[in-house]
């Protein structure tokens, strides 16, 4: 069975990124996580190229693991874009509860609460939120942030084109019956309706491999042929070496 595989770049990534295995091998993860005796005959990687101005090296990472990517023959590279955007936001938590604030030679710790951002405590608009570090980590539901709160302007990285793209292969290379079967490694509710296409329209087989630890979201699963979850003993399984063999292409030491 012809199995092709399109994946979501940084959506895979935001969902291994803790994992300690960043250098992967999309390939044999593919391969991994699907039941014993699938091979997978091509595989497209949607991707961006990142911005430096929050970690100047990251490009330099990411080419890395470009070049590492371009050596497996089956893999296909597709690039969209981000854009840089300077938006305003309403904040949601100034993260300097429990913790001290210097101001000259003295410290504060400013319990957690609701603050007015005016000089004079009377004041009831304008208010922020000052709560502990973590208090919106992993298995917190984010809170809506207050009618009054204040609002920054901030800096913002938004990727385009990874999931259209995507979508547009999947669907395109179905009507040309370049595969028997897909494999979609993305949690991104956006894919839904190309997955629906294929199954119900084009009668082929998609397999949602899920990045996620949270699992695949509903949407998604209400659509797909079947279900997988990315493990971490898949992951472990499939980095590539530290060197490339035949190659000068090493692991980033940060990685």
């Amino acid at each position: 069975m012809r199995t092709w595989v399109y994946i979501d770049g940084f959506n895979l990534y935001y969902g291994i990124r803790n994992s300690g295995c960043k250098w992967l091998n999309i390939k044999a993860l593919s391969e991994a996580a699907m039941p014993s005796g699938v091979v997978v005959e091509k595989l497209k990687y949607y991707t961006a190229r990142v911005s430096g101005i929050a970690d100047s090296d990251q490009p330099r990472r990411q080419q890395i693991y470009l070049n590492a990517l371009r050596t497996v023959p089956e893999v296909e590279i597709f690039f969209g874009q981000f854009l840089a955007k300077a938006m305003w936001r309403p904040v949601l938590n100034l993260p300097v509860g429990d913790r001290g604030i210097q101001h000259g030679a003295s410290q504060t710790v400013l319990p957690p609460g609701r603050y007015p951002i005016a000089a004079d405590p009377s004041v009831t608009g304008n208010l922020v939120e000052s709560l502990p570090v973590g208090k919106y980590g992993k298995g917190n539901k984010v809170r809506q942030p207050a009618t009054d709160a204040i609002k920054a302007l901030v800096h913002a990285m938004e990727e385009k084109g990874s999931d259209v793209n995507l979508a547009s292969h999947l669907i395109n290379d179905g009507w040309a019956d370049r595969y028997d079967a897909a494999v979609v490694i993305s949690n991104d509710t956006d894919l839904v309706e190309p997955i629906r296409i294929v199954v119900q329209e084009l009668m082929k087989p998609v397999t949602v491999l899920c990045p996620s630890d949270f699992g695949a979201s509903k949407p998604l699963a209400a659509v797909a042929s079947h279900v997988r979850h990315i493990r971490a003993a898949h992951l472990h399984a499939s980095v590539f070496p530290d060197t490339l063999p035949g190659t000068n292409i090493k692991k980033p030491a940060s990685w």
